[in-house]
């Protein structure tokens, strides 16, 4: 069977998965819209080679990754379609990934960008080293060799700086892009490097924004920039120079969805650190979002993010409420029976300095909270010290044969449910106890929780004194000094 080439390749453009990634040209082109080639670039392909995306694809769904590698292998050693067919190495780099097993994803990876890096030789193709590197930014960090990412992203950075020279107008999205991941990278290990490599582009955009050549795109690579300083250094005027890039952008291109759908996120972004931390701020600027965004909400992105942001108002009103109850007697408990508890009461805390913490069985981040919990409990329990763990029922019993607390079709009772519950606890190496509410209850609205976990740090005389969100060594280290202090101020 005698095929022209770019038969294969609109083989490869069919849309068989949302992880498949599409070779460049002429993919989606029927045989008639193809132009005459001569007989000599017609090739014979095999017609168990066409086959091999829709094989490696379901492979991919079976969760064989490894199997897929090895089809993509084989089927490269056709000369007729191997360079086509590299494409592929991405697709299946995400198996890997989506299998957790890292290094191979990144050796996949490895050949993607090769293949990418030989091929780029314009603007468009840029964009799509861009976002490959991007993504291998992401990933690279869970392998063995991180540093292969850096190294990968140096050489895209050089590629295209290599067609600044014919396109320096259109290059910069791609390259901005490019170094916001490589500073990123950076920041860790050198900062000063970092700032110096995003300054640069930075003032490279600003010259473009201030002639006849600036568009829509180089104002948002401009504040995409700046948005990256401003996580990475946390500069005072960080946020202020993103706000006046933002003014700007607007004035020059007032009806400009893209911009505004970018002010949006952005705004939400601000807003909900703002939130945990600066009630009255907050409030604050969503209103003047609010304002700015509403004559543009019939953009569907703009729509999104707006009610997004308005939903942040809850998150306020908490924190609010958090920073108020600093200071102030802790709210009574409303306990409808304990779990992992060997015969305690309220009256045992009172005295202790004692760290309520609310959490479930089903959150992963509550979990990840568990070793700073122990170590708590193990370093200062002696000194008048405990945990209480505080959670609901959420239907779970515990299964033997597996050793997992399960969230069947069964109801449990209560006592199943608290069994379940400590059971877990001793599973983890968890001995503090746990108090489980009732059903209708509203000690977790007395306690400001809108997420979890929740940590409510009590002193001896009963009075809260430190409110932690979320999980993370910051705040773990936060609540170890504050405890260490309170039990240093008492005894």
């Amino acid at each position: 069977m005698r095929l022209r080439m770019f038969l294969v390749i609109g083989l490869l453009s069919a849309p068989l998965s949302p992880v498949f990634v599409f070779p460049a040209a002429t993919y989606g082109q029927e045989a008639t819209d193809a132009p005459d080639t001569p007989a000599e670039e017609v090739a014979e392909v095999e017609p168990e080679v066409l086959a091999v995306p829709d094989e490696i694809l379901q492979l991919l769904k079976e969760g064989k990754p490894a199997k897929a590698a090895e089809v993509l292998q084989t089927a490269m050693e056709s000369d007729a379609v191997a360079e086509e067919f590299k494409a592929l190495h991405q697709t299946i780099a995400i198996g890997f990934v989506r299998a957790r097993q890292y290094d191979k994803a990144m050796e996949q990876f490895g050949a993607a960008v090769e293949f990418e890096l030989a091929r780029t030789d314009s603007p468009t193709d840029a964009q799509r080293l861009a976002s490959l590197i991007r993504q291998v930014s992401v990933y690279g960090l869970h392998a063995t060799q991180p540093d292969l990412a850096a190294e990968w992203a140096d050489n895209a950075i050089g590629k295209v700086r290599a067609l600044e020279a014919e396109h320096p107008i259109e290059t910069q999205t791609p390259l901005s892009r490019l170094i916001q991941v490589r500073a990123s990278m950076l920041a860790r290990d050198d900062e000063d490097a970092a700032r110096e490599m995003l300054a640069k582009q930075v003032a490279k955009l600003e010259d473009i924004n201030a002639t006849e050549d600036r568009s829509e795109k180089t104002y948002v690579e401009l504040i995409n920039l700046l948005t990256t300083q401003a996580r990475l250094f946390k500069d005072d005027d960080g946020q202020d120079r993103v706000a006046s890039a933002f003014e700007e952008a607007l004035e020059a291109y007032p009806e400009s969805t893209v911009l505004m759908a970018q002010y949006a996120s952005n705004e939400y972004s601000v807003i909900s650190g703002l939130a945990r931390a600066n009630p009255d701020e907050a409030i604050e600027r969503m209103e003047a979002a609010v304002a700015k965004l509403t004559p543009f909400e019939e953009n569907r992105g703009v729509e999104l993010t707006l009610r997004r942001i308005k939903s942040l108002e809850s998150r306020i009103e908490s924190t609010r409420k958090q920073l108020e109850m600093i200071g102030q007697p802790a709210p009574s408990l409303d306990i409808d029976g304990w779990a992992n508890a060997d015969g305690i009461s309220v009256e045992d805390l009172e005295g202790k300095v004692v760290l309520y913490d609310f959490w479930a069985i089903w959150c992963g981040p509550c979990i990840a909270t568990f070793p700073h919990l122990r170590e708590f409990r193990e370093e200062f329990g002696e000194q008048g010290f405990e945990v209480v763990g505080i959670t609901r029922y959420y239907g779970y019993t515990w299964d033997e044969e597996s050793g997992k607390a399960v969230n069947g079709s069964d109801d449990p009772t209560p006592e199943e449910e608290r069994e379940a519950i400590a059971k877990f606890l001793q599973s983890k190496d968890m001995k503090h106890p746990t108090i489980v509410t009732p059903k209708e209850t509203e000690l977790q609205s007395n306690y400001g929780v809108t997420g979890i976990p929740h940590a409510v740090l009590v002193d001896r005389e009963g009075n809260v004194q430190m409110i932690k969100v979320g999980s993370g060594q910051a705040n773990a280290d936060a609540l170890h000094a504050k405890i260490k202090e309170l039990l240093e101020e008492a005894s």
